[in-house]
Order: C-alpha cells, then structure tokens, then sequence
C-alpha cells in the first residue's frame, strides 16, 4: 500500500457566490457535412469525450451555434467541438447540442471599473467551444475576410491608388484650364 501526498494548498475552493463552467457533454472530432442557418451538421469521426450516438441521425450530429459564428465554419473542414446539451433539446424531432466558436470579450475590466470589490472567483476557460482538429482557436478576426480573399484585396488597394492618382490629374488639368481661360479673358 502507497501513501498518497495530498498538498493543501494546490486544493481550490471556489466560493457559492461564483459560477462554475457547465458540464460537458460531449467533446467530438468531426467534418462539416452541412450549414443550415444557425445549425452546423457533422460527421463524426471520433469521440474524445462522453458520447454522441443516442444524437446521431443517419450519421449526422446536429449542433446549435450563435448565429454570428456559424460563418466561420465551412463545409468540408474538420474541427474539435466541445459541446453541450442544448437547453431545448431538439430540432423538430432531432436531439441537438450547442457550441461556439467566439469567446465573449471582457468587458472593460468588469468590477474594477466600478471600484466594487467581490468574492474573487477562480478563472475558467471554457469548455464549450470549437476549435480546429490541432486544437488552435479558428480565426474570427476583423481582417480575416479580406486576408482570405487576396485578389480583391490587392484590387481595392490598386482601385484606390489608381482613383486618387486618376483625381489628382482632374484636379491639376481643372487648374491649367481655368488659369489658361482666365488668361485669355485678361487679353
């Protein structure tokens, strides 16, 4: 028989006022079969966590995203898929799960603005997110449509620089045909 080492002080305790993460159901490697508004349809192609196979139909998983994340994920592509129950259940006749891809940002520093002191609660990261297969967090950025589409990125920037070269030269012929007219009247 081991004696087992408990240290005391790596023990978290985490106060009635704080919440904890909600409890996962399922973690899932799967290809995008299908997007149907605001309804990602995978191929499951391996479970790393609980299990999905009382929610398959026909082979396809069904899981619920914010309406705003679903455009970052296309059909084709595989990802890691931290889910839960959703709160409804079903989809018509369909068990169904939810997940998302975005975190929701800090906002400005919470309490500390507020000068409020609270009960400090233990830092969580959530579970319930989907990630690329490696497990990196799929770019949401701002720029990334324009990144992606490179041939209409570099068309603006010639369409730009080739418009405002193209009014610079109006500008100085509208200067040399008014100085010219005026010229003429003078004589």
């Amino acid at each position: 028989m081991t004696d087992s080492l408990i240290i005391e002080s790596a023990v978290t305790t985490v106060p009635s006022s704080c919440t904890t993460p909600e409890p996962l159901r399922s973690v899932f490697v799967g290809t995008v079969s299908g997007v149907d508004a605001n309804f990602v349809l995978y191929s499951v192609e391996s479970e790393r966590f609980g299990t999905v196979a009382d929610l398959l139909r026909d082979d396809v998983l069904t899981v619920r995203y914010p309406i705003d994340d679903v455009k970052y994920l296309e059909v084709g592509e595989r990802f890691l898929v931290g889910a839960v129950a959703a709160p409804s259940g079903i989809r018509g006749d369909i068990p169904v799960l939810e997940s998302k891809v975005r975190v929701p940002p800090d906002m400005f520093g919470g309490d500390a603005v507020a000068a409020v002191q609270r009960v400090s609660c233990p830092d969580y990261e959530d579970p319930v997110r989907t990630l690329l297969a490696n497990g990196d967090p799929i770019d949401t950025g701002l720029l990334r449509p324009l990144l992606a589409d490179r041939t209409g990125l570099l068309r603006a920037v010639v369409f730009s620089i080739g418009g405002g070269l193209g009014l610079l030269f109006l500008l100085a012929a509208t200067r040399v045909l008014v100085s010219g007219a005026i010229r003429g009247m003078r004589k």
